[in-house]
């Protein structure tokens, strides 16, 4: 009963923190001046076309994230559940175990790739990875075969080489 009331903990927290992410990446900024000097306004209109654009590429990868959390949540869930079950076999809590330990190796190792991949250059990246396949975005104005390949190898380097990489930029300003 105890670790049913720190998954729903854990999970409300998540919640909130991804509402609120999203919420701050999608407020508006700073109320804009009142200049009567038309350089500056030109200026403060290209500073809003920036924010924009840039607003939609944080949003699009908040969405990569959002999906692929719930699809997380949805497996933690399922597993728990078995875990929970007093109708389930040893067997079948053994392997739901094990299944919901390795769901959190691979989310840890899909944050660690992150990181690795946002040290490389690239202002954002989500790495969603499961059982056969890993996709990895990345927010970057172009995204050569180099670098695509650069980012395989390191997916495969974290991930494990049996699985189909996947790579693909959102636009950015950036």
């Amino acid at each position: 009963m105890v670790l049913k009331k720190q998954t729903v903990w854990l999970l409300t927290m998540l919640s909130l923190i991804i509402v609120l992410s999203v919420y701050y990446m999608t407020s508006p900024g700073k109320p804009a001046s009142t200049a009567l000097d038309t350089s500056s306004q030109v200026d403060e209109a290209q500073n809003k076309k920036d924010v924009i654009t840039t607003t939609a590429t944080d949003d699009k990868m908040a969405e990569y994230r959002i999906k692929h959390a719930d699809a997380q949540s949805k497996l933690e869930k399922e597993y728990q559940g078995v875990i929970d079950s007093d109708k389930s076999s040893t067997q079948a809590v053994s392997k739901a175990y094990d299944k919901l330990e390795s769901l959190k190796t691979v989310a840890s190792n899909e944050k660690l790739l992150e990181d690795v991949i946002k040290s490389k250059g690239y202002s954002d990246a989500v790495v969603m990875a499961d059982g056969e396949s890993v996709q990895v975005v990345v927010a970057t104005k172009s995204l050569s075969n180099k670098q695509a390949n650069t980012i395989m190898k390191l997916a495969n380097e974290y991930l494990g080489a049996d699985k189909l990489v996947k790579v693909d930029y959102e636009l950015t300003k950036k």
